[in-house]
């Protein structure tokens, strides 16, 4: 009796139920060997934000460590409002001036302990002046103007700031690009919530399983970025690109202007900004929707009365040629060289005086840049921003702020319009 055929469909039906299996499987088994050897992914050690609600989950203790072995090991104590520090009082204690230092992982201090933290620092020499002052921590990873913006509405104005200080990164202008992907607004345009696994406002099954798995995580990172790479370099591209022991990232940002689209360059270069003028023209379309945010701010804090300073820092580059090294190669700038493109600095403090924002920055020589920035054992530029807020704090606009908040007189609380743009470190 002749064997019975198996027909087109049942064998098409079978392959496709084997394949999946075999996929589960590899899936499974490849989840279990990388929590093992990995760990499983703990959203309390990650330092960006996952609540509307807060920064950070509150009363809880974050241990992290780089992902590079030896550069720098930190314990984080959150308070049981969600921020870095101590807990402060809520009611607000009378006569007490309440600063918040708001910026990315730089002001939560990454690398720092509780003590080494900008906010902690800056508190300190403020209470050495006699001053009654406190300084909120809200710093959290890859936070830009337009979380601020959020996380002012949802959070911080319930805390009583006094005076805002907002420490503006060079990487805030992809951040905000990029939050803006994981943004979802609500029909008037403003931000619903945040979530790493949407994509322009709709959720991405990938996404989810690369935020919760710690296989999927790895095939995201390595894998798929590594093929994306190839892509757009070519075969032989990428070759040569490992020959050479270059980074392919590296070559990507540094390409000829028109090589890659806007999208490509945007999702590689987090410091995009720092290309100055060979990149002028997207620097300056990506930080108009940066400003709008940080405009967005101010008006927020404006009809409250609550004062805010901009600070802008140097990164390494901008320092000294031996400043910064290791990042260098990553991002591909030259080894051995002082940057001296200012197109970032006058950019933005050409936006601050158009707009009546106070602003702090350095620049590149000796005089502010070389001497206010110094290498930290925590977390780099941390005792660049200190040195820089420091003289903030010295300024009579601040002096001003401080009598007016701590009703020593209310005549000497008046806010000199003459000294809102005087008052900043000038640039060489």
């Amino acid at each position: 009796m002749p064997a019975q055929q198996i027909s087109p469909l049942k064998k098409a039906i079978f392959s496709v139920a084997a394949l999946m299996l075999f996929l589960f499987l590899f899936f499974i088994i490849g989840e279990v060997m990388f929590r093992i050897f990995r760990g499983a992914p703990n959203p309390l050690s990650r330092t960006t934000q996952l609540s509307q609600e807060y920064l950070f989950k509150p009363n809880s203790v974050l241990e992290n460590r780089s992902s590079k072995h030896g550069e720098f090991s930190y314990t984080a104590h959150i308070n049981r409002y969600g921020y870095r520090g101590a807990d402060f009082a809520m009611p607000k204690e009378e006569g007490k001036l309440r600063v918040f230092a708001v910026g990315d992982s730089f002001t939560f201090g990454v690398g720092s302990q509780d003590n080494e933290t900008i906010p902690y620092l800056i508190e300190e020499n403020l209470k050495q002046q006699g001053l009654n002052t406190e300084v909120v921590n809200a710093g959290i990873g890859h936070a830009s103007p337009l979380r601020h913006v959020v996380n002012f509405r949802n959070i911080h104005f319930k805390y009583g700031p006094d005076v805002v200080l907002l420490l503006l990164d060079m990487t805030d202008i992809q951040d905000d690009w990029r939050q803006e992907r994981y943004a979802v607004f609500d029909e008037n345009g403003q931000v619903k919530f945040f979530d790493t696994t949407y994509l322009n406002g709709k959720r991405s099954l990938w996404r989810t399983l690369a935020f919760y798995s710690a296989f999927c995580k790895y095939i995201d990172q390595k894998v798929l970025t590594s093929w994306e790479k190839l892509r757009l370099l070519g075969l032989m591209g990428y070759i040569r690109v490992k020959q050479e022991e270059k980074r392919a990232k590296a070559v990507i940002v540094n390409a000829e202007e028109g090589a890659y689209p806007d999208s490509v360059l945007l999702e590689y270069d987090g410091f995009l900004m720092m290309r100055g003028k060979t990149r002028e023209r997207l620097i300056r379309q990506q930080f108009a929707r940066t400003g709008k945010y940080l405009l967005e701010i101010k008006q927020l804090l404006e009809e409250r009365g609550i004062p805010m300073a901009l600070v802008m820092y140097p990164h390494g580059i901008y320092v000294g040629e031996d400043q910064w090294n290791e990042g260098r190669v990553t991002w591909g700038f030259e080894a051995g060289k002082q940057y001296s493109d200012r197109l970032p600095f006058e950019m933005v403090e050409a936006f601050a005086k158009a707009n009546d924002i106070v602003i702090f920055v350095a620049g590149r020589h000796s005089s502010n840049g070389k001497v206010l920035y110094e290498d930290s054992r925590t977390h780099p530029r941390v005792g660049f921003i200190v040195r820089v807020t420091k003289q903030y704090m010295d300024t009579e606009h601040f002096r001003q702020l401080s009598l007016k908040y701590l009703n020593v007189s209310m005549a000497q609380s008046r806010l000199r319009p003459d000294l809102m743009m005087e008052a900043k470190v000038e640039n060489d």
